[in-house]
């Protein structure tokens, strides 16, 4: 295991209710960002995806939400990833708040992801990400994701861990 100033904690019941409610809305404004919906129907859109990837809430199984906290216990940001099959975890959803970002706490969550995922006996970590987004495209090229495909404005990237 590396050397982390973060460590992981299951998110709570009311942080879970606020991660939904701005993470559904910031998905939504991203589908339309990318095209992908009009503004019409991107927010009912984005929330339905979530209620069918998350049926049971954060105790839907197979799906591990946390928020990354550092070491003067301040939560930097979230990480959602479930199961996509018996050796791939899936990051559903990342987002180092803003204050925290460049500050390295991006590459230490994913990095220690990876850990975490290998503890579970995953052998590969698969993402998606909107191709607009640069700075997150960047950061995962920079720790090792390679792009598996590309689908108009979404890119799937994957490491081996």
């Amino acid at each position: 295991m590396g050397e982390f100033n973060i460590r992981f904690r299951e998110m709570s019941d009311d942080e879970f209710e606020k991660f939904v409610e701005n993470s559904v809305l910031d998905y939504s404004q991203d589908l339309i960002k990318s095209g992908f919906c009009s503004e019409e129907i991107a927010f009912n859109t984005a929330k339905k995806q979530f209620n069918d990837l998350l049926p049971q809430g954060k105790y839907t199984e197979n799906n591990f939400l946390n928020v990354a906290v550092n070491s003067d216990n301040e939560a930097v940001g979230i990480i959602w990833y479930n199961k996509y099959n018996d050796t791939v975890a899936f990051i559903c959803d990342f987002l180092i708040h803003e204050k925290f970002r460049k500050k390295g706490y991006g590459k230490q969550t994913l990095l220690l992801l990876e850990d975490e995922a290998k503890e579970k006996g995953y052998n590969k970590i698969l993402l998606h990400v909107f191709a607009f987004n640069k700075t997150a495209i960047s950061l995962y090229d920079f720790i090792g994701y390679k792009i598996v495909k590309e689908d108009g404005g979404s890119i799937y990237m994957m490491k081996d861990i």
